[in-house]
């Protein structure tokens, strides 16, 4: 399957994969720092959002984490560093589990390595069922308030209105196959302490969705890795606090040795 991704810069490859339910825009400002450090960037969509209009009735997390695979085999890059936020992260485990030999660090943001527990799972059909009432409107009024924190909310409301119109151009059908494969993924905590590449953990605050316990608990599981906490952000990190979040991504991957 062809993946609709921005390439951008030159030098050692990171790839970054997205958040749902939104595309390979949001990573705009890291794609700048990164650029502006003198690495190769790679944003795909993946399937069902932005530019990918490719999806089935569940989009697994291990079948994104093949289509990713399989494009940067087409872009001849042997090793990177590779993570995600939120879904891209879950991709990103499945990814490691498959092909831990493609990765020169590690990248996890506002993500868990469990699988969803009983609650959310339930929270997710929930979600599905207003989807298929409502559309990406369900999305906006469903799930947009928890994924920023108030601070946002009140201090930058050019972002809130971003996020809105984002939401808004969602198939609701891509979401709904996006949510049943994340309901279903595999908890991928029992490989954390195989990691053995760099890893850095970014985490918002007043992340709701997944917070500092469950960043705290990977950390200590992941042999040698970094967390940085995020101040006054929540689940969306990178697009709430872009600078400090860019500070800590770039001084990260500049310490990584590819060889």
């Amino acid at each position: 399957m062809k993946i609709p991704f921005q390439e951008t810069g030159t030098g050692n490859a990171v790839v970054l994969l997205h958040a749902f339910p939104l595309s390979r825009k949001m990573w705009q400002s890291q794609i700048e720092a990164l650029g502006a450090a003198s690495f190769h960037v790679i944003t795909p969509d993946l399937r069902g959002f932005g530019e990918n209009h490719n999806f089935a009735d569940i989009n697994t997390m291990e079948d994104l984490a093949k289509d990713v695979a399989e494009l940067l085999e087409t872009l001849k890059i042997e090793r990177a560093i590779i993570g995600g936020l939120s879904m891209g992260g879950y991709v990103t485990f499945n990814f490691y589990r498959l092909f831990p030999e493609k990765f020169a660090g590690l990248l996890l943001f506002d993500t868990s390595s469990a699988a969803d527990t009983e609650e959310k799972r339930e929270s997710r059909f929930d979600l599905i069922d207003e989807i298929e009432k409502s559309g990406a409107q369900a999305l906006i009024e469903g799930m947009l308030p928890n994924l920023i924190c108030d601070w946002t909310k009140e201090n930058n409301t050019n972002l809130v209105e971003k996020l809105k119109a984002m939401f808004a151009e969602v198939n609701p059908q891509a979401a709904i196959a996006a949510l049943r494969g994340m309901a279903e993924r595999q908890d991928h905590t029992n490989i954390l302490k195989d990691v053995n590449v760099p890893t850095l953990l970014i985490f918002g605050d007043h992340d709701k969705v997944t917070n500092l316990e469950i960043a705290e608990k990977m950390k200590s599981a992941i042999p040698g890795a970094a967390l940085t906490k995020i101040k006054n952000a929540g689940h969306y990190s990178n697009f709430e606090q872009p600078e400090a979040f860019n500070d800590a991504l770039v001084s990260f991957v500049k310490l990584v040795d590819y060889k």
